[in-house]
């Protein structure tokens, strides 16, 4: 008896065992899997708002990266997502539908390389020219203003294209600010801060001390700079990037109220 029921216990560890190691290879599945730029939107993501339409950008080297645009075509507002390392445009669809209904924004946001609906080889060194390509598209459609929205990871890439934006954005906003990224092409080190607007926004948990020190980076370098107009949210939490956005309210008004600035 005894030594079934060890026998039973046995075998419950390795099911767990494999059910956790399962789940975990589907998920790194799911993180790798890509689909064509122009796969319609519904069939990429399982949430797909009214207000959301599919499109596609043309980087500076010829590659087809899979975006979307979401809000009114007669918008003379306009946002430029940069969304977190392992974060494809589908987690980010309802956010933008909510933004674009309350601000009358129009929000483009594109799946980075190797993500998503960008098929093929990732490389974060051509990132930050990818979020040139993708303000100058939506400068396309009639857009006056652009404000440029950064989580996590984005910032990196953000930071670093900001002094090549013109003209300048009518808003930045950082949310759980990650500075420098890198994979095996190079990195991507925006730690020198350049060419940081007026109308700056930063909203950070503080719970976790890598991004606590970011953000009082990007903070003190604004106050170096002169910069009267910058605004802080720090958060009591350690929900990170889209987290921070979903669980605390007072986060996702701050990034709304730094949009309607730009009216």
């Amino acid at each position: 008896m005894k030594r079934l029921l060890v026998a039973v216990i046995a075998l419950a560890i390795v099911v767990t065992v494999g059910v956790v190691i399962g789940q975990r290879l589907w998920n790194r599945y799911q993180l790798r899997r890509t689909v064509d730029p122009s796969t319609p939107l519904a069939d990429q993501c399982d949430q797909v708002p009214a207000n959301a339409s599919r499109i596609t950008l043309t980087a500076s080297d010829g590659r087809t990266l899979g975006a979307a645009l979401v809000g009114p075509d007669d918008a003379t507002v306009g946002v430029v997502l940069r969304q977190g390392a392992s974060q494809r445009i589908c987690e980010w669809l309802p956010w933008a539908s909510q933004v674009a209904s309350d601000t009358g924004a129009r929000i483009l946001l594109f799946d980075r390389r190797g993500r998503g609906s960008s098929p093929g080889e990732g490389d974060l060194t051509k990132e930050p020219d990818d979020t040139l390509v993708a303000v100058r598209a939506l400068r396309d459609t009639g857009v006056r203003r652009v404000a440029l929205v950064a989580s996590s990871m984005g910032n990196s890439i953000m930071f670093s294209a900001l002094p090549s934006v013109r003209p300048a954005p009518c808003a930045v906003v950082s949310i759980s600010p990650v500075l420098v990224s890198g994979d095996t092409h190079g990195t991507v080190n925006a730690t020198a801060l350049k060419g940081l607007p007026q109308n700056l926004w930063v909203t950070w948990e503080t719970g976790n001390a890598g991004i606590d020190d970011n953000a009082k980076m990007i903070l003190s370098r604004a106050g170096e700079e002169g910069l009267e107009d910058f605004r802080q949210l720090p958060v009591d939490t350690t929900d990170h990037s889209r987290q921070l956005i979903l669980n605390h309210p007072e986060a996702a008004d701050f990034v709304t109220q730094a949009i309607e600035s730009c009216r």
